[in-house]
């Protein structure tokens, strides 16, 4: 059975079971009293009332407060914890693990959250990866050069290019693209539509929020539409009245060109390489994009599938796996490259262990390359606090790091030559023995503390190059 993945975008929360069972949700949370509404059902109401909707934890994927604290979510890192278990509950998979397939715009802190994250989770990480690269992954064997991946988020797109060398697929950087933003594409094409139908019908379906949430929920349908060269119609009932009309394409790229010529701008003033370009679905949706950013770029885009990601997952099966406490972000892959045009006839390719900078040997384990460089954060529940070299940390309390904040004061650990040892100032148990004094930490490592059990363990999240 193949692992288990999830894939990280705000525009789409993706899980696919290792039974092979999709499950995908938007990244938004609305909040209701003190009813917590994730996904679809706060999609439902994104129109409605877009002042209770959140839509931003994905995309900021930090410990922030949230304006409107819950009893189930404080935080936008509790928003996240939220999503995940309830998605992962859906799913019911088996096996209880799962690989982390992540935006390459994401930083090493927020990898670190996010881990965290995951472990407060049912289900156990035991995976991370670029998101671009295990989909390209999945597109291959590709030719020897350079790649570029283009894709959307809900507030901000991203650029990722790869290098194919011959026995393996290595990013090569990571480019935010804010004009890649899928709220701002999808709010140009609803104005483009709302203008039809005032024009046709005098009804603006932008002048109510019903009005407009049901506009909202029939243009996924109508831009697939589009996009197949059809000419759909666009129907809409309000307080029992039917407004109708035939969706003039060239009229509506006609008003979505100002959109569209800001992506491109913006993508020209990137370096991408010379090699092949691949635009991800969730751009590529957009009726005459693909077009008009191959005609600006001079150069044709292939279409990447959402779907790729899980061939790659098939592909990669156990070799993603990491190891308890130090868990590569992988950026770089064991993949050969495609020989004279044809695909190759080989095994499933192994995952490259030579994946971040170090001062080690390239001989050394993946294992051996995180014990030597040591922990670098620790995390108490879901809260991430980097090491950086301290001497000491508390743990908790009004003297702990601002992390901390709220929680009760539960010890402090402190560094030497032999390591990191824990000071309890709470109960604490290791394996469900109790600890009665200063207990020496190994990386990955758990420890539950206090009265609500927290887990305390010590990871190491190792930089990727790009």
């Amino acid at each position: 059975m193949t692992l288990a993945a999830f894939e990280l975008n705000d525009g789409g929360l993706r899980l696919r079971t290792g039974n092979g069972q999709e499950q995908c949700e938007p990244g938004l949370a609305l909040a209701q009293g003190q009813e917590l509404r994730l996904g679809r059902a706060a999609a439902a109401w994104v129109r409605r009332e877009p002042a209770k909707v959140m839509n931003e934890h994905f995309h900021r994927l930090s410990t922030d407060p949230l304006p409107q604290p819950l009893e189930r979510a404080r935080t936008h890192a509790d928003l996240i914890h939220a999503q995940l278990q309830d998605l992962w509950q859906a799913g019911a998979d088996p096996s209880g693990e799962a690989v982390l397939a992540v935006p390459g715009t994401w930083n090493r802190e927020q990898l670190a959250l996010l881990l965290g994250i995951a472990d407060a989770c049912a289900f156990d990480a035991v995976g991370l990866i670029d998101s671009a690269l295990l989909t390209l992954a999945g597109a291959g064997p590709l030719t020897t050069g350079h790649h570029a991946v283009i894709d959307g988020g809900l507030h901000q797109g991203l650029v990722s290019t790869f290098t194919q060398h011959p026995e393996q697929l290595e990013r090569a950087g990571v480019s935010p693209l804010p004009a890649a933003a899928l709220t701002d594409l999808e709010d140009c094409w609803l104005s483009a539509i709302a203008d039809q139908f005032v024009a046709e019908t005098r009804f603006d379906p932008l002048h109510t929020g019903a009005s407009e949430q049901a506009l909202f929920d029939a243009l996924p349908g109508w831009l697939e539409a589009l996009g197949r060269g059809e000419a759909p119609e666009a129907a809409l009932t309000v307080n029992g009245q039917r407004f109708a009309l035939t969706l003039q394409r060239s009229t509506l790229l006609g008003k979505v060109k100002g959109r569209y010529d800001a992506l491109l701008e913006a993508l020209s003033a990137l370096p991408l390489p010379e090699g092949t370009v691949w635009l991800h679905e969730r751009l590529g949706r957009f009726p005459g994009l693909a077009t008009h950013l191959s005609e600006g770029l001079g150069q044709p885009l292939q279409p990447l599938s959402g779907a790729r990601l899980w061939t790659g997952l098939e592909a990669q099966g156990p070799a993603l796996r990491g190891t308890a406490g130090a868990l590569n972000y992988l950026t770089t892959l064991a993949i050969p490259a495609r020989q004279d045009g044809q695909p190759l006839e080989t095994p499933a390719p192994a995952l490259s262990q030579a994946l971040v900078p170090s001062l080690a040997a390239p001989s050394e384990t993946p294992e051996a390359l995180a014990t030597a460089a040591g922990p670098t954060h620790v995390l108490l529940g879901w809260l991430a606090v980097p090491l950086d070299g301290k001497a000491t940390l508390t743990l908790g309390g009004p003297e702990g790091p601002t992390e901390t904040l709220g929680l009760p004061r539960l010890g402090h650990l402190e560094h030497s030559e032999a390591g990191w040892r824990l000071i309890p100032e709470a109960p604490a148990r290791l394996e469900g023995i109790p600890v009665p004094g200063p207990l020496s930490l190994a990386l990955g490592q758990t420890v539950h503390l206090g009265a609500d059990a927290l887990p305390l363990r010590l990871i190491h999240v190792q930089a990727a190059h790009g």
